[in-house]
């Protein structure tokens, strides 16, 4: 059985590169690929209906979830989350949302082609949350997490790991662009949803 599939990515690379690697397989047939969550909601709203929507979580603007919303409202189709960490947060969105599934980005290709074929028969990729790595921090970025749980300040954190309150800065920079916030207190509440200590 071929499985009609659309894509969805911000990222132009990664989504050409995850096309490119299904592509290659007979029983899958790309019937869209969209850097944006309107870009896609616009296809469906004219009638082009997959059977698997793979749907990046993190995109700008519109963001997957409320992308996969927008879907269901549309056509109700079967959608995976694509993500590139664990994160609990999309767990809980992605039982409230009854999404599919939740799959790594690091996924190998057979993996990612019996997941969408199991999809487009009806099935759920509940079992397969599991299989994300917690490891998403590199070990200067977990220990300036954790001061950061401590809540020590700036000043403090380049004290206590031996680094220039700037450069902790920039290590601050990419923690909170890995976790998808803004600022200090959002980055507490989302190390906190992971259990991160």
């Amino acid at each position: 059985m071929t499985a009609r599939v659309m894509l969805v990515d911000d990222q132009e690379l990664v989504l050409h590169g995850i096309a490119s690697l299904i592509a290659t397989d007979s029983t899958i047939d790309i019937v869209g690929t969209f850097t944006s969550g309107q870009a896609c909601l616009d296809e469906l709203s004219l009638g082009t209906h997959p059977d698997v929507i793979l749907l990046d979580v993190n995109m700008p603007e519109l963001r997957g979830p409320e992308v996969c919303k927008r879907i269901q409202e549309i056509c109700d189709k079967p959608v995976i989350f694509l993500t590139t960490f664990n994160d609990n947060t999309v767990y809980r969105q992605n039982y409230d949302l009854r999404v599919a599934g939740l799959l790594s980005k690091n996924i190998s290709k057979e993996k990612l082609i019996e997941s969408i074929h199991k999809v487009a028969k009806g099935e759920t990729l509940h079992s397969d949350l599991t299989s994300l790595t917690p490891n998403f921090l590199t070990p200067r970025e977990a220990a300036i997490a954790r001061d950061l749980m401590r809540g020590l300040t700036t000043k403090e954190i380049a004290q206590t790991q031996s680094l220039s309150p700037g450069t902790v800065r920039n290590y601050l920079s990419n923690l909170f662009g890995k976790l998808d916030v803004r600022n200090r207190s959002e980055a507490l509440v989302k190390l906190s949803e992971r259990g991160f200590l």
